[in-house]
């Protein structure tokens, strides 16, 4: 729950409305450059990103650069637009915080795997495949990491079923190299390379002993 507290006043949005209903505060007293900084240092980190606040937070920004548009209502009777977005931003701020502390409880449970076949490259086939790779690679400008360097960083990353989006390359240029290296190395027999679905994630998995390097 926001809480605000200025010159004349200290509580919740709600309370600052029925304050401004009775006339026990005036609208013009209202410091909206502070009221604003309050409610959104009061803002949670993890709900700043949830949709349902950035239209709120928006508002709400919009309505500090106009502190005039904040204070005076369309129209008659109706309260100024600074109150009605806070109170609205407290709500929505305090139904979210509920939700996050009810789902906290739950335990994801991982749907059952669906059995594929994994898809078996032929020695042609990744040979073919590897051509634009190299020509890729050939086209790189010159720098220190070339297949050998590639090689020397992945081996020691190789212990069991590895995908090869979680192998530490750094970058398009980096990836290309050590998709590279990792087509030499499965021609040599020191990796496997297993594709379960078109466009799925590589697995990469050593064969043997990885002493040995790209020639």
């Amino acid at each position: 729950m926001i809480r605000l507290e200025f010159p004349g006043f200290a509580g919740t949005p709600v309370e600052l409305r029925e304050a401004l209903r009775r006339g026990r505060l005036s609208p013009k007293g209202l410091p909206v450059l502070l009221v604003v900084e309050q409610a959104l240092a009061q803002v949670p980190e993890d709900l700043r990103a949830r949709a349902e606040l950035l239209p709120l937070l928006a508002e709400l920004l919009v309505l500090k650069l106009s502190p005039e548009r904040a204070l005076t209502p369309k129209e008659e009777g109706e309260e100024a637009p600074i109150v009605r977005v806070l109170v609205d931003l407290s709500e929505t701020v305090a139904f979210l915080e509920e939700r996050l502390k009810r789902r906290a409880r739950l335990l994801p449970v991982a749907p059952p795997p669906v059995p594929r076949p994994a898809l078996r490259l032929s020695p042609k086939a990744l040979k073919e495949a590897a051509r634009p790779f190299r020509k890729a690679v050939l086209a790189l400008p010159r720098e220190g990491f070339g297949l050998k360097e590639a090689w020397e960083r992945l081996k020691g990353f190789l212990r069991g079923r590895v995908a090869f989006h979680r192998l530490p390359l750094r970058g398009w240029g980096e990836r290309v190299v050590g998709f590279a290296a990792l087509l030499e190395a499965h021609r040599l027999g020191l990796v496997r390379l297993d594709q379960e679905e078109p466009f799925g994630p590589l697995w990469v998995e050593a064969e043997g002993a990885l002493e040995e390097r790209l020639a």
